[in-house]
Order: structure tokens, then sequence, then C-alpha cells
């Protein structure tokens, strides 16, 4: 265990021996200062070597790879990883000069790679490190920049771009005035045409808006006193800051000349279009009106067979010719819906579907009762449109309610389902917890498939059974929900310390999307708090009780509100993914004032030692 712990702390001295490649950038002589110079000799750029790779034993080398691949997001359940991917997993915690490690699905397994792969249609999930940053076991998780690109790669690097990356570069003052103009200019480009390849095909026109900090750019004044005060020339600061004017203007003139030709563009398609094929043209009209359209059009000839035939002037024919449509269109929506992809390969993928079903089945709703309440009047006021508006709906509204069942199921299986991993509680108890939680995905598969063999009855309307396939269903997951309460009850007995605890709430984070198991993570949550407020009361006692004592007090002082400032930290960082908490801000408080204490004591202490010595 000494060996471990020594190789663990040679790998922090060699990161502290890296050397900052922009400090010797900065450091560098220019071409129109070097005479006086000392000219460097060759041979200090032969002895400048790059740092030393870490050693890792092979047991924290497997639990690294366990970490990355926990992390790794897959569609897919039981996966097997390809042989040679641990070796690269290993390889890129070894080697700190590799900045990315990259997993992805490809040919029924899962691989690793330590760059970006040309090809990968479902996607990739990430691991980014700064250079030569080091990954241990104990600073992996709190450390690691991990995400996924899904299999919509264009889409994914869109909102990236457009949501993380551009808010950030936008508003950071890191970069020289030469290069800003520069960076921000290839910044609108890029995203401009993404959007524009991505939106065009739908026959959509999205104008990208740059989010630069425009008010604050050509409204900032300078203060000549400041100015006068500092010595600096008055002339040549309004020139920089005019300069800095121009070239956000050139910038925005370039993204409005985009804007005219998008515009221009749009306003030729409206008159005339080239399409290849009859496909084409069918995704165009479908990307512009899925069913308003249509839906208004047959309502319209309906009207108009009403009018016009003897036969179906008669109510109850009319009826049962509005019945006719509601028929067709819930038809219609179910050939749309996949129970495949709903119940086995992607739930969320289902989920969308079924509202997408739902939606349209509201839209027919709304478009029905504008024309029959607002255009039958107008048409001949002489005759009164009294078709039973509950008769005409009775199966769309059914249909709509086996939808939500169905979404009802598929919410389940993202929350109990295989996808989901809790291998990241640790303890000594980690193995039960692991079993129980297998226990409670078997009793919910075994649920699952009764409703799979029920697949065929789903949306036949006339038969009740589904009914109570659903409500023994419902029942089920009441259960399994008191089980998973069990479950994180347990966990959290065992929970003394708030790193504990965090890392107990990222493995059980899918639950929040359970709205009867939200309340209990957010108990939970509070509870972490306590600790952090038992730790803040903790700390004051000792501080108390040092301020009695003389010697090597400062340096008590010191170790404490270090050991605050770091719990502080860690449960700051929380919030970002877990939430705020109403009792989080009256701990706050109490964390300033025995820090505020802490400083006060230090203070006098300094005082102190100050007149002993005189």
């Amino acid at each position: 265990m000494s060996v471990k712990k020594e190789q663990k702390s040679e790998i922090l001295r060699k990161s502290d021996k890296i050397i900052d490649s922009h400090r010797e950038f900065l450091d560098m002589d220019t071409d129109e200062e070097n005479v006086g110079h000392q000219e460097i000799p060759e041979i200090e750029e032969e002895l400048s070597s790059e740092p030393e790779k870490p050693k890792f034993c092979e047991e924290d080398l497997i639990e690294l790879v366990k970490y990355v691949k926990n992390l790794t997001i897959c569609s897919y359940n039981n996966i097997s990883w390809s042989k040679q991917s641990d070796e690269i997993i290993k390889e890129y915690f070894k080697d700190p000069s590799h900045i990315m490690l990259i997993t992805f699905y490809d040919k029924n397994e899962l691989n690793a790679m330590l760059n970006i792969p040309m090809h990968v249609s479902m996607g990739f999930t990430y691991f980014l490190r700064s250079p030569w940053q080091i990954y241990t076991p104990e600073n992996f998780l709190k450390t690691i920049l991990f995400g996924n690109i899904n299999k919509n790669i264009k889409n994914s690097i869109l909102k990236f771009m457009e949501n993380i990356y551009a808010p950030i570069v936008l508003h950071s003052e890191d970069y020289a005035s030469f290069l800003r103009h520069d960076v921000f200019l290839n910044l609108h480009e890029f995203i401009s045409r993404l959007m524009d390849e991505i939106y065009e095909p739908m026959g959509l026109t999205i104008l990208y808006v740059p989010k630069e900090r425009l008010l604050q750019t050509l409204l900032k004044s300078s203060n000549k006193n400041d100015y006068i005060s500092l010595n600096i020339n008055q002339t040549l600061i309004f020139s920089e800051e005019d300069e800095k004017k121009r070239k956000l203007i050139e910038r925005l003139d370039k993204v409005v000349w985009f804007w005219i030709g998008q515009m221009h563009r749009t306003t030729i398609t409206l008159k005339w279009r080239k399409i290849k094929n009859i496909q084409d043209e069918v995704d165009y009209w479908n990307a512009k009106h899925n069913i308003e359209n249509f839906v208004t059009e047959v309502l319209l000839l309906i009207l108009f067979i009403w009018i016009e035939s003897p036969f179906y002037s008669h109510k109850n024919n009319m009826e049962i010719l509005c019945q006719a449509l509601s028929s067709q269109i819930m038809e219609q929506c179910i050939n749309y819906i996949n129970l495949d992809i709903a119940f086995k390969d992607d739930p969320e993928i289902g989920i969308q579907m079924l509202e997408k079903c739902i939606f349209c089945c509201n839209i027919y709703k709304t478009i029905y009762d504008h024309i029959m309440t607002n255009i039958t009047t107008y048409i001949n006021s002489n005759k009164k449109w009294d078709i039973n508006r509950k008769e005409v709906f009775n199966k769309i509204d059914i249909f709509q309610q086996r939808c939500y069942d169905i979404i009802e199921i598929c919410e389940a299986l993202t929350i109990f389902g295989r996808n989901g991993k809790i291998k990241l509680i640790g303890g000594p108890k980690g193995v039960n917890y692991e079993t129980y939680w297998r226990k409670i995905e078997f009793l919910f598969y075994e649920s699952l498939g009764e409703i799979i063999t029920a697949r065929n009855i789903i949306f036949t309307i006339i038969k009740p059974v589904w009914v109570n396939k659903m409500k023994q269903f419902r029942y089920t997951i009441l259960q399994l929900e008191n089980m998973v309460i069990n479950l994180i009850n347990n966990i959290f007995k065992n929970i003394k310390n708030i790193e504990e605890g965090i890392e107990a709430i990222y493995a059980l984070q899918k639950f929040k999307k359970r709205k009867n198991l939200q309340k209990i993570l957010q108990n939970k949550w509070i509870q972490i708090w306590k600790i952090f407020s038992n730790e803040i009361e903790h700390c004051y006692i000792n501080v108390i009780r040092q301020s009695k004592k003389k010697i090597n007090n400062d340096v008590n002082l010191l170790c404490i509100s270090q050991y605050l400032k770091n719990q502080y930290s860690i449960i700051i960082n929380a919030l970002d993914w877990i939430g705020d908490c109403n009792v989080g801000k009256c701990i706050l408080q109490q964390y300033e004032q025995v820090l505020d204490v802490i400083d006060k004591k230090q203070k006098m202490f300094n005082i102190y030692n100050t007149n002993i010595i005189y």
C-alpha cells in the first residue's frame, strides 16, 4: 500500500513540472528589440524535453478503464468491448500527451480510439484533458471533461457550438486583440453555414444571430480623467476602441450579407423549385406541412358533401362519415408507430413518435372545431351542424390514451431498464446495492414482457383487455418505486461525508425523472447539506479551541480554513447538475461567518506574535 502511495505522489510531482507553453511564447524576444539581448545557446533547446510520463500500478489502470466504460453512452444493451479497447484506454492515461479519448459503437462492439474516428454512424463519447494533465483514480471523476455526440452529428455540433462554445469564446478576454477578430469572424461564418446546411433540406430558413456583446462594445465610453491620471496616450486609447468597433461592424456586415443570400434564395424557391425526384417533393411538403392542410381539405370536402348530398344530409349518415375520417387518421398514426423501437431499441425515440401522433390528433380536433363552428354558418344559415362531437372523436380519444399508456411504459423503461447503471456506488456494501438493483430490473422486465406479449391488442379499441394489463403494470411500477426508495435509504444510511453523498446522487440521477422519486432525492440532497453544516460547526469548535493555544496556532487555523474551502468547492460544483436547495442558503451564510471568524483569529494571532517579537 505504501508503494502505491509513493507512485501517486510521484505522479503528482511530475504534473507540477509541466511547462506553460503560452509563457514561453510571451517571453520570446521580438524582432524589433533584439539589440542588447544575449542569444540563447541552441544547447538549451535540446535540454528542454517533454515532461516525464506518469507511472501507474495495474490496479489503478483497471479502475480508470472501468470509469471510462461506465461513462460511455451507448443506445444498445449488453454490448461487449473490443479486445484492444482496454489497452487503448490504458495508453490514454499512461501517456498524457494524448488530449482526447473516443469510445464508440462499431461492428457490433464498443471500441476506443485516441483520435476522432472518420466514420461513426451512431455517434461517440469523448473524454478531454488539458495538455499533459494527469488523471488518477482519485481525481478522474472530479476533473474529467466528457460528453456525447449522437448519431445526428450536425445537430450535436450545432448545439455545442451555439450554446456552449460560442458564449464562452465571445465573452472571453483571453484573446489578443489581433487574434480576437479572426476567431469571432470564423466562428460566425461556421455556425451560419452549419445552420443553413441543417435547416435548408427541411425547407426552413433560419437566420443566425451572433451573441457578441454589442451594446457594451458600441456604447463603451472612455474616461478622460483616468487617462490623464495614468499618463496614458488618450489618442492611442481612442484609436484602439475605434478599431474594435470597426472590426465588430465588419463582422456583423458579413453576417448580414449571409442573411441577404438566404432570403434571396428563399424568395426564388417560393417561385420556382427544381426537384430531382418524387421523394424530394414528398420530403419538401412533409417538412413544410405535416397534417394541417390535408385535414382542412378533407373537412371542407365533407362540408361540401353535407350541403350537396341528400343521403349525407341526414345526421346519422354524416356522423358515420366523420367517424370514418377519425378511424383513417388513427390508422395512419398506428402505422407510423414502431413498438419495437419504443419497447426495445430506443424508448426516447418511441416517446417522440407517440407525442407526434398525439399532437396530430389534437391538430385534427382543433381544425374540426374551427371549421364546424365558424364556417358552417356562412355556408348555409338555415342548416345546423348537429353532429355529436363525442361520437366523432371517440376512437381518437381512446387512441390518444393508449399513446399516453405507451409513453408511460417507455418512461419506466428509461428508469428501470438495463441502460441505467448504478455501478458508481462504491463502499463495502456496493455489491449488495448492485444485487438489489438487479432484482428490481428483473421484476420490471418480467412485467414488461407481459406488455410486449399483449402488444397486438394495444390499439384494438373495442376490446378492454388492455386496460387491465395497464392497471397491473402500474401496480408493479408502484412496487418497484418503493423498492428503489428502500435502496436509496439504505445507500444514504452509510453516507458519512459530502463526496460520498454527491457520488451517490450522481449515480441515482436518472430517478429524478420519476415524480414519486424526486422528493426523496431532494431530501438526500438536503442531508448532504446538513453534513456540510455539521462540518462547519465542527470546524468552528476547533477554531475556538485552537485560539486558546499559542503554539502553531496559525498553521492549525490555516488547515481548518483550507479544509472548509475544499468542502465548499465540492458542494458548489455539484449545484450545477443537482440544483439549488433552500436549506443551502442558510448553510452558506454559516460557512461565510465561520470563515470570517477564522480570518479574524489569524489576524489576532499575527498581531500577538508581532508584539512578542518587539
